[in-house]
């Protein structure tokens, strides 16, 4: 019963994550709907809209938190096409911007980001780095071995969510033997550090920690004082990793 209701609670910060009270900022809408408006298939065949910034052989996805709103991950795209990057950010196949979570809803991002992966794939992509803040975490952590992925980064999520049919399971875990970098805000609410932390120390090598001050969920640390940190650590590790 206890765990049934802290995945409930889980849930409710990673579908409402967006609009959150508290001290932290609203989430950031970029200026403009910069990139390229694409649609390509899930691996089920499901129609998902994505954009893709820049061009090359080197490909980062960015898959979204649970509210599944793509303008936070939209706004820094660019950065990483500046440097010579094809970035993909796509929305999941539930509503946009959502505040309601279901079972369906947790298991489609599996087939959503294997049919992203196979997209940038199809454009040329031979190197691909997966970044997914909060439900997009847990997303990458059971894609990210499977599809040989150069690297990987999990923002504010836990390993789980097994109450929904999400889990990243051991062997999972055991298979992302590629460079790993996890992000949590020490104060989050949605998602607590140390259920980040738990998923970072149930990682094989090689990995990274870092944590933010404050309580700022995912890409909701974009908007605050910590956001040109967490752009710059983001465009280090993966020039780092996987250079363009």
């Amino acid at each position: 019963m206890l765990r049934s209701l802290m995945a409930a609670a889980i849930v409710l910060g990673l579908a409402g994550c967006a609009t959150k009270a508290g001290t932290d900022a609203p989430t950031p809408s970029a200026p403009s709907t910069p990139g390229n408006a694409v649609t390509f298939p899930a691996e089920d065949g499901v129609a998902l809209e994505g954009r893709v910034f820049g061009s090359g052989t080197v490909a980062v996805v960015l898959s979204n938190m649970g509210d599944n709103d793509p303008l936070p991950w939209q706004a820094f795209a660019p950065v990483l096409a500046e440097r010579g990057y094809l970035v993909l950010s796509y929305s999941f196949r539930y509503p946009k911007r959502t505040s309601r979570f279901t079972e369906a809803m947790a298991t489609g991002t599996v087939p959503d980001l294997l049919g992203a992966v196979a997209y940038v794939r199809g454009l040329g992509a031979t190197d691909i780095v997966l970044i997914g803040a909060s439900l997009g975490g847990i997303a990458v952590g059971k894609v990210a071995g499977a599809t040989g992925a150069a690297a990987a980064v999990v923002l504010s999520a836990p390993q789980d969510l097994a109450e929904y049919g999400l889990v990243v399971t051991p062997a999972e875990l055991a298979a992302l033997t590629v460079p790993k970098l996890f992000i949590a805000s020490e104060a989050d609410t949605n998602v607590r550090i140390d259920e980040t932390r738990a998923y970072f120390e149930s990682a094989p090598e090689p990995k990274q920690f870092h944590p933010f001050p404050g309580g700022a969920h995912g890409v909701l640390i974009f908007a605050t004082e910590h956001g040109d940190e967490l752009r710059q650590l983001l465009i280090a590790f993966v020039t780092a990793n996987a250079p363009a």
